[in-house]
């Protein structure tokens, strides 16, 4: 998995928040917009590597290598 960049497209996004936030074709995309500019400054800060949908269909963040040691230490 960590070679995953962006595995989950804006299109993607938006129809996981039309099921998950019962949202319409419009709020979705909007939404979904704004998911993905938030996704890729925490990418450009280096805390992520990227997002992806699970095996269970949730949209989860690619930690980087530093951000997930240090909640790993955390736990």
């Amino acid at each position: 998995m960590s070679n995953i960049i962006e595995s989950a497209t804006l299109n993607d996004i938006a129809l996981y928040l039309q099921r998950e936030e019962s949202l319409d074709s419009d709020s979705a995309q909007a939404a979904a917009q704004q998911v993905l500019t938030n996704f890729i400054e925490m990418r450009n800060k280096g805390l992520i590597k990227g997002w992806y949908f699970d095996d269970l269909g949730h949209l989860e963040l690619l930690p980087t290598d530093s951000i997930q040691s240090w909640i790993d230490q955390t736990k």
